[in-house]
């Protein structure tokens, strides 16, 4: 570990504060120090003359927009551009110990911390408001001084820093306030396939199209332009540098583009390459400061949490945490039961009296929207059917949950008493409803689960995790419910394996579950792909169950009775839980290589898928007299193929060879 002096304008608690610890800190498991500068001018110069290793500045804001100045800045220091990182900017209320909000007559703060806050005070017409030059320099001041009645407006950090009470959370009116902060340093990182992103600045002559002409080449290049920004060149008017932020995903592609561009341009700085920062913001920015500063019961949890929370990782609480483990299935599963559809009172209140009984359920599922494929079906009861699923929780004590796809469904359940909600596959490939949806249950305490979309993209699955997430709600859980794709299989959706366990990867702490009702969509077939399901470590079930599956009004092929469901329960060999943790050294070890075995097992399994597309394309190309080599295509594929394991953390040469090994099999093949 390493102690890194960060130079930030403001003082310590600062959002620039959190930027630092949020990028040099925790992501990188080294320690901040903050050098405290009045303007960015000092920071920059901080940095210049080694006082700091590296400075934090902000380059634009969601709401205000982009901050001209330090864009300058950028041309006049001769610093490199090294990372960025995104903080969500929520503004607390904060005092001395012991007071309220009644005892406060005066806040200080920023001008646009004032203006992003106008709605809160409007509720307060006795608090007096004054403009401020440091939101966090304020909160600093009355401890200090001891000045009692006086309030700031800053973030979690300057209450914990300066021990201050937190009157009033989330001031500002647009919860959607997030400023960019750039990390900048003396030293510039070198292109590698590491980094993704890159700042220019350059000029063009004064020509028609001329602006136009030199930015296509980067189009040309598959570059995407995410920032453009024209900054005036001082002491000669009407002359501008462009200042524009790009991604890519291959890097040669870049630097192609660079060897392009470079004709065209009148002058041409690359401010610096980096790694595109997560935008997977925590709510609050609350856990941020060092363990040394909290409350720890054990603090190696505490310490753990506070570094995902600052790397922008979902931070969620184990699912036993807020779910009661059912009294007849290991302690480490969840498992949730149910019929796919409410039917009649009776049948919701006899089939959750069942699956009681067998106690191997802790939550019980129930359709009441039922919105199928093609219309004239059984769609069905909607609110009518919720009063049922509250006479079946008083009655049994499981915890209920119902799937919603809008506003109304969720403002419904949650009238009803219903515990959690989960989003369906078809809602979860709509951004706009899952956001509907994360809206409508903003400041609730209400459980989510969010299904796999129809189709197998995970950036949409993880999309829909997130929106959920910033609205607050933190009891989540992942479905795999199987993936509609052109494949034939056996399986009503094809399991695709190797995206739930990519979703694993990416969410290391997120619980996830598996479907096998609508992968299979056959009963006959759910103990396999259950069995499936443990051994690559998911953490429990989602079954449909009903008292006369054959008598279902919908999906009655796939559904259980409570009985037939505890039976194939009981033949599962039940793993490791996926991140158990043991005191046991050897337990452990055998926990983690019977993870390598299940992944071993997945790997090969799709290498054998491979090769026999490789077969077919084999058969294609005799077919059609082409020849077995094709130059042009290897070179793309592997190019490709280093490009994503760059991104995944795999050595050039190690996948070179992988892949080398792949096309000397293939090739072998279709000779």
């Amino acid at each position: 570990m390493a102690t890194h002096k960060i130079a930030i304008q403001g003082v310590a608690g600062a959002f620039h504060d959190i930027a630092a610890r949020r990028y040099f800190g925790a992501t990188k498991g080294d320690t901040v120090e903050i050098v405290e500068c009045e303007t960015f001018d000092q920071v920059c110069e901080a940095v210049t003359n080694n006082t700091a290793t590296a400075g934090m500045m902000a380059i634009e804001n969601t709401i205000a927009g982009s901050i001209l100045p330090n864009y300058a800045l950028l041309q006049t220091y001769n610093l490199s551009v090294i990372g960025e990182t995104y903080v969500r900017i929520q503004h607390n209320l904060l005092a001395l110990p012991g007071q309220t909000i009644p005892d406060i007559h005066t806040v200080q703060a920023h001008p646009m911390a004032l203006l992003q806050c106008r709605d809160f005070f409007a509720k307060y017409p006795h608090i007096h408001v004054e403009e401020a030059f440091d939101t966090a320099g304020i909160a600093k001041k009355i401890r200090n001084e001891n000045l009692s009645g006086l309030a700031a407006i800053a973030g979690y950090l300057a209450a914990d820093l300066y021990k201050l009470d937190t009157l009033a959370e989330g001031l500002e009116s647009n919860k959607q306030n997030f400023t960019r902060f750039l990390a900048i340093s003396r030293t510039a990182n070198h292109l590698s396939r590491e980094y993704n992103k890159a700042s220019i600045g350059f000029r063009v002559s004064h020509t028609s199209g001329s602006l136009a002409d030199a930015l296509s080449i980067f189009k040309r290049n598959h570059i995407n332009l995410t920032k453009i920004q024209s900054i005036p060149v001082i002491g000669v008017p009407y002359e501008y540098t462009i200042h524009v932020d790009m991604l890519w995903e291959d890097v040669s592609d870049f630097e192609q583009a660079l060897r392009e561009f470079k004709p065209e341009a009148l002058e041409l700085k690359v401010y610096g390459v980096y790694k595109e920062g997560e935008k997977n913001i925590d709510l609050t920015t609350k856990h941020t400061i060092s363990v040394t500063e909290q409350d720890p019961e054990d603090p190696q949890e505490v310490l753990a949490t506070a570094k995902k929370h600052a790397d922008g990782e979902m931070v969620v609480p184990e699912w036993q945490k807020w779910i009661k483990p059912a009294q007849k299935t290991p302690k480490e599963y969840l498992v949730i039961s149910g019929p796919c559809s409410a039917e009649t009172e009776e049948q919701v209140l006899e089939t959750a009296r069942r699956i009681a009984a067998t106690g191997k359920a802790s939550v019980y599922r129930a359709g009441i929207w039922k919105p199928r494929t093609r219309a004239g079906g059984f769609e069905g009861h909607g609110i009518k059917a919720l009063p049922w699923l509250q006479k079946a929780k008083e009655e049994t004590g499981l915890m209920m949950a119902v799937e919603v796809a809008t506003a109304q469904h969720v403002e419904d359940c949650l009238k009803h008493g219903i515990d959690i909600l989960w989003i369906g596959a078809r809602t979860t490939g709509n951004p706009f409803s899952v956001q509907e949806i994360a809206d409508a249950a903003r400041g609730t305490d209400v459980g989510m689960m969010v299904k796999n979309p129809i189709s197998p993209d995970l950036e949409l699955w993880i999309g829909a995790m997130e929106r959920v997430y910033r609205v607050g709600i933190n009891k989540l859980i992942g479905i795999h419910r199987g993936f509609s794709t052109h494949e034939k299989s056996k399986f009503r959706n094809n399991p695709t394996w190797a995206i739930p366990m990519q979703f694993r990867e990416r969410l290391p702490n997120m619980p996830l579950i598996n479907d096998p009702s609508h992968i299979t969509g056959k009963r006959a077939l759910l103990a396999e792909v259950a069995q499936k399901a443990l051994d690559i470590g998911m953490n429990g079930f989602i079954i449909e169950s009903h008292i006369d599956p054959d008598n279902a009004w919908t999906d009655a092929s796939q559904q259980v009775t409570p009985e037939a469901l505890r039976d194939m329960l009981d033949a599962l060999v039940w793993q490791p839980a996926y991140g158990a943790v043991t005191h046991d050294d050897t337990s452990k070890l055998d926990t983690l290589r019977s993870a390598i075995d299940r992944l071993d097992a997945e790997f090969m399994e799709l290498l054998a898928a491979r090769m026999n597309i490789v077969r077919e394309i084999g058969e294609y190309k005799k077919h059609n007299k082409m020849d077995v080599l094709q130059p042009a295509r290897w070179e793309d594929i592997m190019q490709k193929r280093l490009a994503q394991g760059g991104k995944l953390g795999l050595g050039d040469t190690f996948v070179k060879d992988l892949f080398a090994d792949i096309h000397k099999e293939s090739v072998s093949i279709q000779q």
